[in-house]
């Protein structure tokens, strides 16, 4: 004898899982520097995924701090090169899922005539990132044209 409880059932985690997927969030510990932008860009990348971006924001020294105590984020969005070696160094960041995302305004020359090397920002996901795929498309959407519009707009250098 067929249970009539079973399609029912069935038919409620149809509906239950892509309720449940649309509002997974992956969250970004960014320097407050980048507020403005990716305040705008987290709304245009949730509306092509239907994923949520959870931003908070600090001081990149003070991030990195909360990270090698625990917190953990999906991604890291520091704001200087010295901060995420604190958290690579404690072998925290997925070396693989790092990406320069903005370029600092070159310093002055070592040598006369010798044009400073380039300087990045970078973003990395994190290894025990909980939203891991999501993380990575995000990470991807930072170099996006649409996230370097932003960017640009707001100021910033792009690599």
């Amino acid at each position: 004898m067929k249970n009539p409880f079973i399609p029912f059932a069935a038919a409620i985690l149809l509906v239950a899982i892509p309720l449940r997927a649309s509002t997974q969030e992956v969250k970004v510990f960014a320097d407050k520097m980048f507020r403005p932008a990716l305040r705008e860009i987290a709304p245009r990348y949730t509306q092509q995924t239907g994923f949520e971006i959870r931003l908070s924001f600090g001081v990149s020294n003070q991030l990195a701090d909360r990270i090698r105590s625990g917190a953990s984020p999906d991604l890291f969005f520091p704001a200087s090169e010295a901060a995420m070696r604190q958290v690579m160094e404690k072998g925290l960041v997925d070396v693989a899922l790092k990406r320069n995302i903005l370029a600092l305004p070159p310093g002055e020359p070592a040598e006369e005539g010798i044009p400073p090397e380039p300087q990045y920002i970078s973003a990395a996901v994190l290894l025990d990132a909980t939203h891991r795929l999501q993380a990575m498309a995000f990470l991807e959407f930072l170099t996006s044209e649409t996230a370097r519009d932003v960017f640009a707009r707001h100021g910033f250098a792009l690599p």
